[in-house]
């Protein structure tokens, strides 16, 4: 079995506590993970030109990283990486993007980060220049893609990124579903169904992400898991999953976990003593899911799309 997580916030933590990109929470302590690892790039309040800092510092860090703990891991840029990194019995890391203001504004940062290794990239965390709406609160005004984000995107089209739509407001969404080439991803993101969460995905939504053939990743942050945090545990966690099956998405589906991203706070049964990922999968197991059906999830789905996508 193999383990795909779509979204993780770890560069954050190398660079406030100074430890690794690999810990035994993070990464699977049984079988062998690619983890998204993404570089945060934007933040609350900070102009472009501080969180295009901020971004550099982060890539420097995951590019130290993957020399400092090469025994353990290797950075991938291609599906043919992948298979490489796992032949040698390693785990897997794929740079990515999470909010774009750090780009600032510029097609040719924006290809410099592709060049470093960024295959994914989220436009927005917050509303900023590409997408000037965010799924953060319920009512705020929804203005979609602006013109930059639309050129991004079709300079994006012409490197070959993967667009995340994650934290894109429905407006912004919509918009950018019909310009890309290659399918949207969710890397971190649930139902709003279930939980009525603003950056949580419409029935529409999710149903668009299938069409096109593109991916979800199940977030494990407890606020977009219900609607009184406090009630979330693993089984509320895997109602999301089954909803998504319900909705025609088995093979659409895999891990978005936010680890890192969530301020220590996972859904009960889990926390950072030990493999997050590997005690869901014994959840799964234990309570009459398949292991058809554990493996697509566990990582199997997300490692058929990246052997044609990335």
């Amino acid at each position: 079995m193999y383990i795909v997580d779509s979204h993780c916030d770890s560069i954050q933590q190398v660079d406030i506590r100074r430890h690794g990109i690999v810990n035994p929470y993070n990464y699977s302590q049984k079988h062998q993970q690619l983890q998204f690892v993404a570089a945060f790039c934007s933040w609350p309040g900070d102009d472009a030109e501080k969180c295009f800092r901020r971004a550099v510092r982060y890539i420097g860090h995951f590019k130290l990283r993957m020399e400092i703990e090469k025994d353990k891991v290797e950075q991938v840029y291609t599906y043919a990486d992948i298979e490489r990194a796992f032949g040698a019995g390693k785990h897997a890391a794929l740079l990515t993007i999470e909010g774009g203001t750090g780009i600032v504004g510029s097609a040719q940062v924006f290809r410099d980060f592709y060049a470093a290794g960024v295959r994914v990239f989220g436009m927005t965390w917050l509303c900023n220049d590409l997408c000037a709406s965010t799924r953060r609160d319920n009512g705020e005004d929804d203005y979609g893609l602006t013109d930059l984000g639309r050129e991004i995107i079709e300079v994006g089209n012409e490197l070959g990124m993967i667009f995340d739509v994650s934290h894109m407001s429905d407006r912004s969404f919509w918009e950018t579903a019909p310009l890309v080439k290659k399918p949207i991803i969710a890397t971190h993101s649930n139902f709003r169904a279930l939980c009525g969460h603003p950056r949580n995905l419409t029935d529409d939504m999710t149903r668009e992400i299938i069409r096109q053939g593109g991916m979800i990743g199940l977030n494990f942050y407890p606020k977009f898991i219900c609607d009184d945090p406090a009630e979330s545990d693993i089984a509320a966690l895997l109602r999301h999953l089954e909803y998504c099956l319900s909705l025609g998405g088995e093979n659409n589906i895999g891990f978005g976990g936010d680890v890192d991203g969530t301020s220590g706070k996972y859904p009960k049964g889990l926390d950072e003593t030990s493999s997050i990922h590997d005690r869901i999968i014994e959840y799964m197991l234990s309570h009459n899911y398949s292991e058809e059906l554990v493996r697509k999830v566990a990582g199997e789905n997300y490692l058929n799309f990246l052997k044609k996508y990335l």
